[in-house]
């Protein structure tokens, strides 16, 4: 099968190979690909920065959607012809978080693309556990980007972030993936909804998308700017994947008792807090990674209840993956970048 991979570390070793068709194990399923969804992750595996050792040649992707082409011995329920996405978390099951319904805290978590072979190719064996019906009336592309960053956001907004109908929420670095999941699942039952970039552009967009309010982080201090929208109460929950230097004023954005979901690093992993803002204030930190088998479920019911459909900021063949990982990094995203493979 044709599929996108690496031979070494660097974008100069990203190339369409030809690599063995994987069959399925037994409890597994193959899905032929019909789309993938990219994220960052893909660009830290394909640096080399994760320090993960890789088989080379190996097949980068996380995210994806297709057709089930074979199931493996003892799978049952999913039939070949299936149309399903991909959760790209492969837990063991066994562990007491498995057993407990908390995949996302499995002790030997691995991800499709990054710890094993990837989406981004015709055909990928997963655990018949990882796939799900997808709503109807989704592209393949649109499906596949329902994977990283709609189950994350998920998980951060109401399982991690226990967020309520009506509460008022900040999200932070709209534009990418993550961050457009987030406002899209939380505008439909927060009360307000305010966003940060740094692009006047993208907070524009994110206004015509429905934001109550929104700040540049480059000409204006984020807790100051929220407190003075919200006549000095703060948010109840802000959602983040920047830490950094974007945490403290996160936190002073926040109401008395107010919570912070983190899911990433992306402005970096050392983080300096005024310990006493949070006691004081009885504030919450809490961190989120993945999503459980829950999760995904309740994430899907939500996306179709609520007629939510996944941005989509552009889609390239197969052939053109170079370009889809070098669009992952231009200022202008926004939304998901997708691989369509016929």
């Amino acid at each position: 099968m044709k599929a996108l991979t690496i031979d070494g570390y660097g974008l100069e070793h990203v190339a369409v190979r030809e690599v063995p068709d994987p069959q399925p194990a037994p409890g597994e399923v193959t899905v032929r690909v019909r789309a993938a969804a990219l994220n960052r992750l893909d660009l830290w595996t394909l640096s080399g920065a994760l320090k993960i050792p890789h088989e080379f040649p190996h097949v980068l992707g996380a995210d994806g959607a297709g057709v089930v082409e074979s199931v493996g011995d003892g799978v049952t329920g999913i039939k070949p012809g299936a149309e399903v996405m991909i959760n790209p978390a492969a837990s063991c099951g066994r562990c007491e978080f498995c057993r407990a319904g908390e995949q996302s805290m499995c002790t030997t978590l691995r991800m499709l693309g990054e710890h094993m072979p990837g989406t981004f190719a015709e055909l990928v064996s997963v655990k018949a556990s990882n796939v799900f019906p997808f709503p109807e009336g989704f592209t393949f592309s649109q499906a596949a980007a329902l994977g990283t960053t709609f189950i994350t956001a998920y998980r951060m907004l109401f399982t991690r972030g226990r967020m309520s109908p009506g509460e008022w929420v900040l999200v932070t670095g709209i534009g990418g993936g993550l961050g457009v999941s987030l406002f899209q699942m939380a505008r439909p039952l927060a009360g307000k909804v305010f966003v940060t970039s740094s692009s006047e552009v993208k907070l524009e967009r994110a206004r015509a998308m429905g934001a109550d309010g929104t700040v540049n982080y480059r000409e204006e201090d984020v807790g100051k700017a929220i407190r003075n929208a919200t006549g000095k109460r703060g948010v109840d929950l802000v959602v983040d994947s920047a830490a950094g230097g974007s945490l403290e004023p996160s936190l002073r954005a926040l109401r008395k008792g107010g919570r912070l979901v983190n899911a990433g690093a992306t402005a970096g992993p050392k983080v300096e807090v005024d310990i006493r803002r949070v006691f004081w204030n009885q504030l919450e930190i809490i961190g989120s990674t993945m999503g459980s088998d829950a999760d995904v479920s309740d994430m899907l019911r939500l996306v179709a209840g609520s007629g939510v459909e996944p941005v989509i900021d552009r889609a390239y063949p197969l052939g053109d993956g170079v370009k889809a990982l070098e669009r992952l990094d231009e200022p202008d995203l926004f939304g998901k970048v997708a691989l369509e493979i016929p």
